[in-house]
């Protein structure tokens, strides 16, 4: 799955798992979770197709949402997930072993929780891959 990849791909680097000890939530954080952290949504997940039906190259857009008690480690947080992230090609190490052809970001998107007193930086990529 190329989910588990992606989360082994981001937590796995060093400077990610120092700002955030765990991360890699599937659309939200768990209750009470320590901050920093991160999670992932799918946006979009789209294969392409000829006649013959689909073809292995396919796009996955995906939101990952970071969480922080402060701007500037939401926006440290977001830098570290980013330089990972934007531009990599390679083999994932999920059990399907998902080729990465490309990742690009795409869009990023500050906001803020008034109720919770808590900073979120929105990154969305896109990923070509053969999974």
């Amino acid at each position: 799955m190329i989910e588990q990849g992606f989360v082994q791909l981001v937590q796995g680097a060093s400077a990610v798992n120092t700002i955030a000890a765990t991360g890699g939530f599937l659309a939200e954080l768990p209750k009470d979770q320590v901050l920093p952290s991160w999670s992932f949504t799918t946006v979009a997940d789209s294969a392409d197709y000829v006649l013959a039906g689909p073809v292995d190259l396919g796009s996955w857009n995906v939101q990952i949402d970071c969480y922080a008690n402060t701007r500037e480690q939401a926006v440290l947080l977001a830098a570290a997930i980013d330089a990972v992230l934007n531009g990599y090609a390679g083999t994932l190490a999920d059990p399907d072993h998902t080729v990465v052809q490309g990742i690009f970001r795409i869009n990023k998107r500050d906001f803020f929780d008034d109720a919770r007193r808590t900073y979120r930086r929105m990154l969305e990529y896109e990923v070509w891959s053969n999974g």
